[in-house]
Parts: structure tokens; C-alpha cells; sequence
């Protein structure tokens, strides 16, 4: 009698165990938006020089896939209460070859990611990767891998890559860790003290930092790129030598500084991608799987401390995280919601095409990804020094906006590395007038007052119907009363169309009290200001 397909299925299945705790959040969110195609679905284009066998090359990914337990598993969630995954012992490659040669490389590449963004994977039918590889030229070719996240992680596309190679060598390697065993060391850890780690570290927190809002329900994607200026590469280099401070360190200062900043807060928390191999597993740094972990970080500022001084005291407390990375991150949320909506990540892993072998050369790599985030910063290694890429919702963020945030970021990775003795408010100045006790001290100074000339009963009215609130005192922070850096673009804008005063979005940060930013208005001659729109 012919075996069913079913009992065939079955026979094949090698292992079958739960969700790590980033595998849950990537479930969650593919779930929460199928019609958004691409998120969740990095590709990676290498680019390589050397005249490249592709028979051998792709004998060699049959066996990556053979070698590695993630990537022969498919994901499932309504059989069971919770979410599991099944490894299944021998699947077929999936794999095309193209070609380019004579064509326009880059815009076929292009339209390559824009095909694979177009074909969203079933979880439910492994492998969850395809492989395109396109030959240019004789001696120069692509290699695109595209796979859903929640398989695999930065690092784990680089150790496959090196085992590539060393296969297409003829290197006989050692049999690797299965993923499976992650899984158990994440069943072993002591959950309820990580969680109270958590709940510790974010106990007196002023509530979610949404520097932007929302996602769209329609989002749509835009991705761009801004290499490091040598003079500016340079700098940060030489920072993080000389104070020691890590370079995702300094990245997550300079961010939480530009959040603190558009909402007016000296608390703010957004999200970082953590690598998530714990020491205490021996051949972590070898293993194929999701690792990665999204985490808050939560960045406080302390008026006089010097910023160099104060990176150093945020690398230390992010050290006391390590130990707790692996929670998920809707646990730590718990009832609290959704804590933030901009994601920093930090390719710090190494690319090559195998130690030692100079017939074939990794020339540059090429990242396309999306995340559930309305805004995601990637700092990658670039040809020479790095690049920051910046993937936003047009949606949530126009373009205008992402352009007048990179600006401000760049300018204040270039004044803390410059300027590591400045007093960190000094940086972000406008702060120091938006914190709730600097309002509390000014609100004393008004005497808690009702608005009473004309332009502070028009800003009242306006701040009531921009914040969605009753009228507020002539000795009301602005900041303090729910407002943010959108808001104030949208009280600059209703200052000029309803007051007929040319003013821009600093005059609300500046003057953050009603009474203060009236007397501004009525006594400035506004001659020569600069508007600008976030």
C-alpha cells in the first residue's frame, strides 16, 4: 500500500518544541499584518568576485540546510495553546540561478528584493528561505538569501555564509549545536527574576515613548542610506577608543537623545536588537537560529553630567540587562503596552567568504529588511567605515520628517563626540524647560494663572484643540500637558494660519510655558526665523 502524504509527512519530522521569545513577537506581528509584504523577510545580497561553480555552490547549501535543525523548521500555532515549531530531517533547497550578465545589475537586484518582498512565506510549509543566485559577469556574481526572520538572525546569515565556503572548499566541519538546545537553556533560566529585573528597571517611567505614533495599518516602507562622513567615522572611532564606550553604546545615547528631545522628556525609552547568545551555552557563537532579542532601553538625563560620564553609566546599566535578554518583550510590556515605536540595530557580526581562501572575494553586502516598527535605524559596516540605514513608514513619518531627524541625529553624534565634557542638557537645551520639575518651578513663577490677554486665550484655544484637552493655564507646560514634537508642528502651523504670526516649531520648544510663548509671539519681531516642519 502507497504511504499517505500525511504519513510521509510524519515520518519526516525530526523534532518538534516551542518558541523562542522573539519567534512569539514575529509571530504576533506577521499575523497581525499578512497584507504587509516584505515585513519580517530580510534578504541579503552578498557580492562576490572569483569565477564561482554554481552546481558546487549550490551542493554546498543543501548541506548548510542538512547541517542546520532552524532551517528545516515550519511554524504553527492553532493546533496547540502555544505556538511550536517542527523540524523536519531532509528538505529540498530552494534555489534559482539568473542571468545578469549584460543587463543592469543593480536594477535587477532591486526588482529581485521587490519579487521576494512580493512572495510572502506559509510558516506552516519549510524551508522558510530561497536562494537566487545571479551571475553578472564571469568572475562576478550575487548571491540573494531571503528567509522569514523568524528562523533566522544577522549573525546566523553570516556563520551559514562561512560554512558555505568552507564546503565549496571541500573543509569537512564539525557537527554543529541544534538549535533545540537553545530552547531547552531558555526552559532552564529563572524567568520570574528576570521579570523582576525588568519591572525594576522600569518602575518610575512617565509611560510609553511614541516619538511617532502608530504604525499604519496600510504601511508603506521607504529605505535609505547615509554613510558616515570619513572626518565623522573618524571621530566616533576615536570616542570610543579613547572613553571607553562601545559604539552601540554611543548609538543608543545619541538616539535617546534625539527622543528625549521630540517628546519633550528627560525619561524616554526606545527599542535595541540584542544578540541574544548566551555565554553560558557553550557553541552559542556557532548556532543557526533566531537569537535576537528586542529590548527597551530606557535612557534618563541628569542635567549637569558631563555626556562622556554619562554614556559610560548607560553602558553599565545596559551590562546589567545582558543577563535578562532573553525574556520576550511582551512579557516585560505586560499590561503597559506598547513602550516604543523606533528600533536601533547594530550589525556588528563578521562577513567574509571564508578565512584563507582568495579564489572567491565577499566585495560588499547589501541588506533589505522591514520591521512591524514605524522606524528602524540599522548601523552596518560599509566599504570603508559604516552607513546608517534608516527604514521607515511613510504613513507614520514623511519623508521631510525622517530627513529633519537624521539631520538632528548626525548633529548630535558629531557634538557628543566632539564635545564628551559638555553637560548633556546642554546638547538638547529645550529640555531642560520641558521636564515636568523645570514646568513645576515655572508654573510657580505664573502663580497657576488662567490665560488672560488675547494671544494667550488664542494659544489656549489652540493648545485645547491640539492636545484634545480643556483649556489649559496661561502657566501650563506645554510638554508637561501631553504634548510632543508633532504636536508642537501642528500648534507652529495653527500659530501662523490662525494667529497670522510666521513662527516655527523651536518657538514651542523654547517657550514650552503658554504665558512664556505668548509673550514671545507678542514681542517678537519674527523677522529671520527659521520655520521648520518636523
Amino acid at each position: 500500500m502507497a504511504e499517505t502524504e500525511d504519513a510521509a509527512r510524519r515520518r519526516n519530522i525530526e523534532n518538534i518544541y516551542p518558541l523562542a521569545p522573539l519567534q512569539e513577537g514575529i509571530l504576533f506581528h506577521t499575523l497581525m499584518a499578512p497584507g504587509s509584504s516584505g515585513v519580517y523577510m530580510p534578504q541579503i545580497a552578498f557580492h562576490l568576485s572569483g569565477r564561482i561553480d554554481a552546481t558546487r555552490l549550490r551542493a554546498a547549501w543543501e548541506q548548510v540546510l542538512a547541517r542546520h535543525s532552524a532551517l528545516r523548521s515550519s511554524i504553527h500555532w492553532e493546533e496547540r495553546d502555544e505556538p511550536f515549531q517542527v523540524v523536519y530531517r531532509q528538505l529540498p533547497l530552494p534555489w534559482e540561478e539568473l542571468d545578469w550578465q549584460g543587463q543592469d545589475a543593480a536594477a535587477n537586484l532591486a526588482a529581485l528584493f521587490e519579487a521576494n518582498r512580493a512572495r510572502p512565506f506559509d510558516l506552516r510549509r519549510p524551508p522558510l528561505m530561497r536562494l537566487s543566485f545571479a551571475r553578472i559577469a564571469e568572475d562576478r556574481q550575487v548571491l540573494v538569501l531571503c528567509h522569514h526572520h523568524i528562523i533566522l538572525d544577522g549573525w546566523s546569515q553570516a556563520r551559514m555564509l562561512e560554512d558555505v565556503m568552507a564546503i565549496y572548499h571541500g573543509q569537512t566541519l564539525p557537527e554543529p549545536r541544534p538549535y533545540a538546545d537553545y530552547i531547552r537553556w531558555l526552559k532552564r533560566q529563572d524567568k520570574p527574576a528576570s521579570l523582576a529585573f525588568w519591572r525594576d528597571y522600569l518602575a518610575g517611567t512617565p509611560g510609553a515613548s511614541l516619538a511617532f505614533g502608530d504604525a499604519g495599518r496600510q504601511p508603506q516602507f521607504r529605505r535609505g542610506e547615509w554613510p558616515f562622513p570619513d572626518p565623522l567615522a573618524r571621530q566616533v572611532t576615536n570616542f570610543c577608543a579613547t572613553k571607553g564606550v562601545t559604539l552601540n553604546t554611543l548609538l543608543q545615547g545619541v538616539l535617546g537623545l534625539v527622543i528625549a528631545e521630540r517628546l519633550g522628556r528627560t525619561d524616554v525609552l526606545f527599542g535595541a536588537a540584542t544578540a541574544g547568545r548566551p555565554a553560558s551555552l557553550p557553541g552559542a557563537m556557532q548556532m543557526v537560529g533566531l537569537f535576537l532579542n528586542a529590548l527597551p532601553v530606557r535612557i534618563r538625563l541628569d542635567p549637569g553630567q558631563a555626556v562622556g560620564t554619562w554614556l559610560r553609566d548607560l553602558q553599565a546599566q545596559q551590562a546589567a540587562a545582558i543577563e535578562h535578554e532573553h525574556v520576550a518583550l511582551r512579557e516585560i510590556q505586560g499590561n503597559m503596552g506598547t513602550l516604543f515605536d523606533c528600533l536601533l540595530v547594530v550589525e556588528n557580526y563578521p562577513v567574509t567568504a571564508g578565512d584563507g581562501l582568495s579564489d572567491i572575494r565577499l566585495d560588499r553586502i547589501e541588506f533589505d529588511e522591514w520591521t512591524h516598527f514605524p522606524l528602524t535605524l540599522l548601523v552596518a559596516p560599509a566599504s570603508a567605515g559604516m552607513k546608517l540605514i534608516l527604514r521607515h513608514d511613510e504613513t507614520v513619518i514623511p519623508e521631510a520628517q525622517m530627513l529633519a531627524f537624521l539631520d538632528r541625529f548626525t548633529a548630535l553624534l558629531d557634538a557628543v563626540t566632539a564635545r564628551p565634557e559638555t553637560p548633556v542638557l546642554e546638547l538638547v537645551g529645550a529640555l531642560a524647560q520641558a521636564e515636568a520639575a523645570s514646568a513645576s518651578r515655572i508654573a510657580e513663577r505664573h502663580d497657576r494663572r488662567p490665560a488672560e490677554t488675547a494671544t494667550e486665550k488664542a494659544l489656549a484655544s489652540i493648545w485645547a484643540e491640539v492636545l484634545k484637552s480643556p483649556l489649559p493655564l496661561a502657566s501650563d507646560n506645554f510638554f508637561a500637558i501631553g504634548g510632543h514634537s508633532l504636536l508642537a508642528a501642528k500648534v507652529a502651523t495653527r500659530i501662523r494660519r490662525d494667529l497670522g504670526i510666521e513662527t516655527g516649531v523651536r518657538a514651542v520648544f523654547d517657550h514650552p510655558v503658554l504665558a512664556d510663548l505668548a509673550a514671545h509671539l507678542d514681542g517678537s519681531t519674527v523677522e529671520g526665523e527659521m520655520v521648520v516642519e518636523f
